[in-house]
């Protein structure tokens, strides 16, 4: 089998734990160089993985002729230029989420994705886990009638696990915000099983004590095919995996029943009033893949593998990615939206159609 020869640009946290290792243990990939501006972090990596080599600027690695792909793994404000200059060089890219901080920029990145003819992936995991696969399924063959209304709700610890005061500070600002970093997950995936949003309005608060971002916020939603709906996320760190389990769920209800999905995995419960099963025992939990349930994050880590290993595959198959830049842009607007919404203080509504 050939092998994708890829190199990673940005070795913090979401490159080491997801895509160098998941690069490395795929084989129809080849990791053949990282890069990093901290020259510190780049050598421990580069020891602790074994890869040979190592670049501080990326365009030095852009135009080594080493690779053919990479994982964009920089602070979302940097995403526009590294995508940009990679697509400039013929080079496929995976981008890890939030697309980018503003609609020109994202704009920018997916024309010189289509004028570099290379295929562009956005690393929304999340739709690779298979309860939110099903659920989708579900929304898809009526199984609850029309869905009316939708809450996707998502506590993790964010940056906040870090107790280092000056450190979680730096990240709560990297990351733009709760809204616009935790969100952009959930705004992905229930743009992704209801349609398209009409209209938006949200707020926002900061709990702990110097951040100058959201670290807690509430959106509500209209769609176009009149749903309602709301986003709830706040990053605190309250590490029981079990405590705040339901505090991490999708939950859809139809007209004829409703639907809960695991927001990092593994299970959904469904209830429908035309399903005999249901009938006879109420809402039933379903795992469509069955994870240890003593490893919390084993369905959360299982996603990223998919995720990696699609984007090699529509490299290898010529075929596009399961999330384009066009559907991530999508979930970049309805959080720029929301953020119009709390500056305005009003309802902002989309163009339809």
């Amino acid at each position: 089998m050939r092998q994708v020869k890829v190199g990673v640009i940005g070795c913090g946290r979401i490159a080491q734990e997801v895509h160098i290792p998941n690069y490395l243990e795929n084989s129809k990939s080849r990791l053949e160089a990282i890069c990093d501006v901290n020259r510190d972090i780049l050598n421990d990596v580069a020891m602790k993985y074994k890869i040979k080599y190592v670049f501080s600027d990326y365009q030095e690695l852009l135009n080594s002729g080493l690779v053919e792909a990479v994982s964009v793994c920089v602070p979302t404000s940097l995403h526009s230029k590294v995508v940009s200059d990679a697509a400039k060089c013929g080079i496929h890219v995976l981008c890890e989420k939030p697309l980018a901080t503003n609609m020109k920029e994202a704009d920018e990145m997916l024309e010189a994705v289509s004028r570099g003819g290379v295929k562009f992936m956005v690393g929304f995991n999340r739709r690779f886990l298979p309860n939110h696969v099903k659920a989708k399924e579900y929304l898809e063959k009526g199984k609850i009638g029309r869905p009316i209304l939708a809450r996707a709700q998502m506590i993790t610890a964010g940056p906040y696990e870090n107790e280092i005061e000056i450190s979680y500070r730096n990240e709560a600002e990297k990351r733009c915000g709760c809204l616009f970093d935790s969100g952009s997950h959930l705004a992905d995936l229930i743009i992704w099983m209801l349609g398209k949003p009409s209209e938006v309005s949200a707020s926002i608060s900061t709990h702990l004590d110097k951040v100058s971002v959201d670290d807690s916020a509430v959106m509500s939603v209209k769609f176009e095919n009149g749903a309602l709906g709301s986003i709830c996320v706040a990053w605190l760190n309250l590490p029981d995996y079990q405590a705040m389990e339901d505090s991490r769920k999708i939950e859809i209800i139809g007209i004829n029943g409703k639907i809960e999905s695991d927001c990092l995995g593994p299970s959904l419960y469904f209830y429908s009033t035309s399903s005999l099963i249901s009938k006879l025992r109420g809402k039933i939990k379903m795992t469509p893949v069955k994870f240890d349930p003593k490893i919390p994050y084993e369905a959360l880590s299982w996603s990223y593998r998919q995720e990696i290993d699609d984007f090699l595959t529509s490299i290898l198959k010529n075929r596009e990615p399961s999330v384009s830049g066009e559907q991530a842009k999508e979930a970049l607007r309805l959080i720029l939206a929301a953020y119009e919404s709390i500056r305005s203080k009003s309802v902002v509504t989309f163009e339809t159609g």
